[in-house]
């Protein structure tokens, strides 16, 4: 299978709490980022989602007191394992230029620490 995306994605850990907007009970739950990029994350969602569903989120960058809102629509689920999360690929289709670039910092630098961490291992 040929690479689609356009950017980079850092393993890089970040809660996100999700919910489903619309009039009945909301659907919603908490979950860590496994990977993220300037366009998208993935992360374990409720299994009862499906591709096209609408996300309103709330990331929590560490260090930082306040949270970054975005909006995302699920682009994939994969539901090879049957069980209560699937892992799931999420576009995002809103977010503020600002907030980006605080997730896109936090990202960096926590990409630059890992990557001088695998520097030092490798040098022993």
């Amino acid at each position: 299978m040929s690479e689609k995306r356009k950017f980079m994605r850092f393993e890089v850990a970040i809660e996100v709490e999700y919910m489903v907007p619309g009039n009945g009970a909301p659907l919603e739950g908490i979950s860590i980022t496994k990977n993220i990029s300037r366009e998208g994350m993935q992360t374990d969602l409720n299994s009862k989602l499906i591709p096209g569903t609408e996300l309103e989120m709330k990331l929590r960058i560490p260090a930082d007191p306040a949270p970054v809102y975005a909006k995302g629509d699920i682009a994939w689920i994969d539901k090879a394992d049957v069980k209560t999360e699937s892992t799931a690929g999420i576009k995002f289709t809103q977010v503020s230029p600002f907030d980006r670039n605080r997730i896109l910092d936090h990202v960096y630098r926590q990409w630059v620490e890992q990557q001088v961490g695998h520097g030092a291992q490798d040098k022993k």
